[in-house]
Formats: C-alpha cells, sequence, structure tokens
C-alpha cells in the first residue's frame, strides 16, 4: 500500500515538479518537554535555504493542551525575519492557534489539523503570502506504523486560505503535499525527513516550489531522566 502511494505521488506530480521554479531546504532544530498529561512544551528554529542565501529564520515557542484522547489544541509565536529584495531582513510577530483531531487503525494513524495563523507583517493583495499573513489552514496527515522499525512514513496535504480583502482575498491560494517519514533515532530523539511541493494558484506569483525538509527533535523527559537508549 505505502508503494502504491509513493508511486502514484511522484506519477501526479511529476509533470508539477519538472516546471517548479525553486528549490528551498528547511532544516529545523527543536526540543519538546511533556509538564504532565496534558500540557506539553515545544521550542525550536528553523530556517529556510533558497537561491544560495537564507530566505527567512524564526525561532519558536507552542503550548499543547490534550483535552480529550483524539483531541488537543495548541498556540504557538513566531518572531519571523523574512529577507527582503534589498538584502536586509524584515521581521514580524505571528501567532497560530490549532484545534487538532487524531484517531488511529490498526497501524494507520490519521490527523486533522486546523490552523488560524495571525501576522504583525499585515501584507494584503498583490503583496500577500500565505506563508507569512493571515490565513486559515487545513491540513490532513496519514502515517503508516511500520512493525518493529524505526520509520513511520507519512502522506500530508496543507489547504491555504486567504481571508483577507482584495483581488485575490477570500480564496484558497495554495496547496502543500508532503510525503515523508519520521525516524526514531533512540527514545529521546526523532529526526522528521520530507520531500514537499507548494503549489500556488490565485495569487499574483502562482507558481510551484520544491521544498526538502529535515527536522530533528529531542526530548527533554527523557534526555533529563537519562533514560534514553543509544540511538542508530
Amino acid at each position: 500500500m505505502l508503494k502504491r502511494i509513493v508511486f502514484l505521488f511522484f506519477l501526479m506530480f511529476i509533470p508539477i515538479m519538472v516546471h517548479s521554479q525553486s528549490l528551498e531546504l528547511w532544516n529545523t532544530f527543536g526540543t519538546k518537554y511533556k509538564v504532565n498529561k496534558k500540557i506539553s512544551l515545544t521550542a525550536s528554529f528553523t530556517s529556510r535555504i533558497g537561491e544560495g542565501s537564507v530566505g527567512s529564520f524564526f525561532p519558536e515557542l507552542s503550548m499543547r493542551y490534550k483535552v480529550l484522547d483524539w483531541l488537543s489544541v495548541s498556540g504557538d509565536y513566531r518572531l519571523v525575519s523574512k529577507r527582503a529584495l534589498n538584502g536586509n531582513y524584515l521581521g514580524a510577530n505571528r501567532f497560530n492557534f490549532n484545534l487538532k483531531f487524531r484517531n488511529s487503525y490498526k497501524r494507520i494513524k490519521y490527523s486533522c489539523r486546523f490552523r488560524y495563523q495571525m501576522s504583525s507583517r499585515g501584507g494584503g493583495g498583490a503583496t500577500y503570502e500565505s506563508d507569512f499573513d493571515e490565513a486559515f489552514r487545513f491540513k490532513p496527515v496519514f502515517a503508516y506504523n511500520i512493525r518493529k522499525s524505526i520509520f513511520e512514513p507519512s502522506f500530508s496535504l496543507d489547504f491555504f486560505y486567504n481571508p483577507t480583502n482584495g483581488i485575490y482575498g477570500k480564496r484558497f491560494d495554495k496547496v502543500r503535499y508532503a510525503l515523508g517519514t519520521s525516524i526514531e533515532i533512540g527514545d529521546a530523539h526523532e529526526l522528521d525527513v520530507a520531500f514537499k511541493l507548494d503549489q500556488r494558484f490565485n495569487s499574483s506569483n502562482n507558481g510551484n516550489k520544491i521544498i526538502f525538509s529535515l527536522a530533528y527533535t529531542a526530548n527533554l523527559n527523557k534526555l533529563l531522566k537519562g533514560s534514553s537508549k543509544k540511538g542508530l
């Protein structure tokens, strides 16, 4: 089943990838800490590199509250620095408010995240960018837990809706496809590797972008207790 999904993914999007206008590398280093059974905290730093330079970077702080086994709410804060055309970096505050549903069937995990993001950048019209400005997002995720394996492959779709006024507002303007896997490097360390494809439409800068993403996360609870196992 997994092989079929991978094959269909590349078969459907090879024409899009051939005509992609840019390539980016996203790197994230983060930690997570579980305060109790309900509350968990995360902190991370992300850089996005493209066209030979860092296009944007941001630290992020998050807090998640587990309402039920299948429902959680969370909030994120990012201090985003984005490279302008003149080479200077412009700063902006961004807040995310998330509602996430999750469940599983046998070895298949599935979830859906609803996000509202707001930003002090205040872009609109031709300057609007769904990654950095106000947006509603809807992201279903499917993952498969391979028995006795450190790999857990996943596939996701992230839909972006522009709620602002203007010629390009009040419509979906981007979808992000992602195919990747999480890799357990011992109990306290995890690496997420993903291939992503951004497809922009209904905007002033329509086009496609290929993204290769690497994200490392350390579990502070296990590191502080000294109970983590050695990795690969």
